[in-house]
């Protein structure tokens, strides 16, 4: 009797322990580890980062002093402001880290923060010795300023807050890539500031949002050199707390915007710009104001799009050379229309000079690493019976949130919900150590439950296999998600790497380092179709941002034929390789590409229709979107490029094929600027339209000249002189 009230008591023990294990975790085979396969190179440095606990959180600047590179866990690390020096690094949790006031001493180089949420706090530059190399990526809601600083060669890669940086008395600011920068509600979204005794130049924006502002948004000044590809404003001065133009500069040098689109909600807004400068150049300008201003000295060059605007009172000194405005398909000088070329001498100086400027550096090409192949090719027969460890993880999901998995491979045999809510996800150990694998190809890996407004957390890990990687639907409940941030996964083997099928929207978000290899299609697009006036279902995509993404041998890389049309959307730093159709695009405002390469796509024949574009033809590419810095080589599709409209800068186009596919029923407009063409250049069998400057085209020697006009496929030639193309926005000086 005694045993057997032992037994009972023991056996109620280890029973109840039990049960309490499988609810918060299933018990689970240690996974195998891949063996032979690192991480990429930025994952590795974080994985090496010292980690400090939260509850250590006060010692934080004495662990950046003693170990140099710090990251942080999930949480608040906020109440400890630190000072970051020479090669420091400090890198927060994927779901973003808060923290307190950062200060960057002067004299510091190669300084690194990222992944941090310093919610209403400030980063500092210190005045004094110049500060170099330091890179800021994934800051939310932080107001970046400095007065009278040096700074040089610095980047600021997806940065969420004001940036407030004021070198008027004296300093400095060179060479600085703020590449995705939304800011709004406040006022003063960007204030740059230079000094004539130290010039402040070669600082370039790309795909700069400023939202809802509630007074004043931008203030230049003093810069001698400035460029913004793709500036977007919505709302500007909303509250009417402001007076100034929404994009205010003046004692600038050369100025060069592109893809200038946007709105105001005022029925009388201030102006879109008011721009003192001594050159400005204009491509894709589409948002425009009744009060848009110009002063009397500033030479305008104006390429496709909206004109009209004033010139303040005085004599007016600078020119005015505008190309294919307001669907005039003619290039017009000073207000008269140049159907011959220019012979005046002094005229024909001054145009040429300013249009090819002088040659500076271009911008380096990403670093693509080898994205790592933890299970290598035989890993569709080697996961026959291999354990089935979806309640594992999503065990570890319900009950952590944040399901942060060792190294290993985690076989599954039925998706993982995840919920959309900024508060769950899925973490790894890297792309090369951590696998999550179907063990069949008829479910998607991961399946997105309901959510408004917010986002859900996935980082450092491979998905390979099942139907999709990651799967947003209706299927549980409506979807719309906003500052969505993923950056290293790779989706491998799967009908669609990320699949939105007829949710509501995906909007404001940066995904970096994804890798899509041997998907059917990588980024899907999948609205309800035809369109049903219902933006519920029309899985729009805004202001994304694809950020040194690559996609190898898919059959379709991105496919985003919208039917609410997406607004905003760039490729950065990104390689599209051996894939049939590269980007199957449609109803896109202001999409760019900047600095990508695209080689050895064959194309396709994409069918089918969205809104008023049908695709039928093999191209690389299939839509309207504009190019700048980017390279095709090795490709052998019938086309480079299906599209209505194209503007592009700084490309070099080494493939000899049709660039341009033969449209039938609409006619084509086709903007070439600095550009190295090769092949034969195409377009519409109706009418295409263009302006070609200072580009070289092998197949046409009547296009290559400084400046071309192109109306109903007759080229006219307006300056000419031979071209010398190199990129002039994408440079550092």
């Amino acid at each position: 009797m005694k045993h057997l009230i032992y037994f009972l008591l023991f056996s109620t023990a280890v029973f109840s322990q039990n049960y309490q294990y499988s609810l918060d975790q299933a018990p689970v085979k240690t996974p195998e580890t891949p063996t032979g396969v690192n991480n990429q190179l930025e994952e590795i440095d974080y994985f090496k980062a010292y980690l400090l606990p939260i509850a250590q959180k006060a010692t934080l600047q004495s662990a950046l002093d003693k170990y140099g590179s710090v990251r942080l866990e999930k949480g608040d690390y906020s109440g400890v402001d630190i000072v970051m020096t020479s090669d420091k690094r400090l890198y927060g949790h994927p779901s973003l880290t808060k923290v307190s006031n950062i200060t960057i001493a002067a004299g510091s180089k190669n300084v690194r923060l990222e992944n941090l949420l310093p919610s209403d706090k400030i980063i500092k530059f210190e005045s004094g010795a110049e500060i170099s190399g330091c890179i800021f990526k994934s800051i939310k809601w932080a107001t970046l300023q400095g007065t009278n600083v040096a700074l040089r060669d610095n980047s600021f890669i997806d940065f969420g807050g004001p940036i407030r940086i004021d070198c008027s008395v004296s300093g400095y600011i060179r060479n600085t890539k703020i590449i995705k920068h939304q800011a709004g509600t406040v006022s003063n979204l960007l204030i740059m500031k230079g000094n004539s005794i130290d010039p402040s130049y070669g600082n370039v924006h790309v795909h700069t949002n400023f939202l809802t502002p509630h007074g004043d948004t931008t203030e230049l000044d003093g810069l001698q050199s400035a460029t913004f590809v793709g500036l977007d404003a919505e709302g500007w001065n909303l509250l009417n707390e402001g007076t100034k133009a929404m994009f205010s500069a003046k004692n600038m040098g050369n100025l060069k915007i592109t893809d200038f689109g946007g709105g105001s909600y005022e029925s009388n807004p201030t102006p879109s710009y008011d721009i003192d400068a001594n050159n400005l150049s204009f491509y894709n300008k589409f948002l425009r104001t009744s009060t848009d201003v110009l002063s009397t000295k500033t030479n305008m060059f104006l390429v496709f799009g909206l004109g009209n605007y004033l010139r303040k009172s005085g004599t007016v000194t600078g020119f005015d050379l505008l190309g294919n405005l307001d669907g005039s398909n003619a290039v017009n000088y000073n207000g008269v229309e140049q159907t011959a070329a220019i012979t005046n001498t002094s005229v024909f100086n001054t145009l040429s000079n300013t249009i090819q400027g002088p040659q500076y550096k271009a911008w380096d090409r990403a670093n693509w690493e080898t994205l790592p192949d933890p299970l290598g090719p035989n890993w569709k027969t080697e996961r026959a019976g291999k354990p089935d460890q979806t309640s594992y993880i999503q065990n570890l999901i319900n009950t952590n949130g944040i399901a942060e998995l060792p190294e290993g491979i985690f076989y599954i045999g039925a998706t993982l919900k995840l919920p959309i809510d900024s508060n769950h996800g899925i973490i790894g150990q890297g792309t090369g150590k951590t696998v999550i694998v179907g063990l069949t190809d008829d479910f998607p890996l991961i399946s997105l439950t309901g959510g408004q407004d917010t986002n859900f957390i996935l980082a450092n890990l491979t998905l390979q296999g099942g139907s999709a990687g990651i799967y947003s639907s209706q299927d549980y409940g409506t979807q719309h998600m906003a500052l969505q941030k993923m950056k290293f996964v790779v989706f491998r083997n799967q009908n669609y790497g990320i699949h939105l099928k007829k949710i509501k929207g995906f909007d404001n978000n940066f995904l970096e380092n994804l890798g899509f290899v041997d998907c059917n299609i990588g980024f899907f697009q999948d609205p309800l179709m035809p369109w049903a006036n219902d933006s519920d279902t029309s899985s729009f995509v805004d202001k994304t941002m694809f950020y040194k993404n690559q996609f190898i041998n898919c059959g379709i890389a991105v496919s985003m034929r919208a039917t609410r049309a997406d607004n905003l959307n760039a490729w950065v730093d990104c390689k599209f390789d051996n894939n049939k159709t590269a980007l199957n695009t449609s109803g896109q405002n202001f999409a760019i590409a900047a600095n990508c390469n695209f080689t050895n796509n064959k194309g396709s024949a994409v069918t089918g229709t969205v809104g008023d574009y049908t695709y039928k033809e093999n191209a690389v590419i299939n839509g309207d979107l504009s190019y700048y810095s980017c390279n095709f080589s090795n490709n052998s599709a019938a086309f480079l490029i299906n599209s209505k409209s194209t503007t592009m800068e700084g490309c070099n186009l080494l493939d000899n094929i049709t660039v341009f596919a033969n449209t039938i029923y609409y006619e084509e407009n086709h903007n070439i600027i600095n550009s190295t063409v090769n092949g034969r250049f195409g377009g519409a069998t109706t009418k295409t339209h263009g302006v070609f400057i200072n580009s070289s085209f092998a197949s046409h020697p009547e296009y290559s000249k400084v400046l071309v006009n192109l109306k109903e496929n007759v080229p006219t030639t307006i300056i000419d002189k031979n071209p010398t193309p190199y990129p002039q926005l994408l440079v550092t000086q």
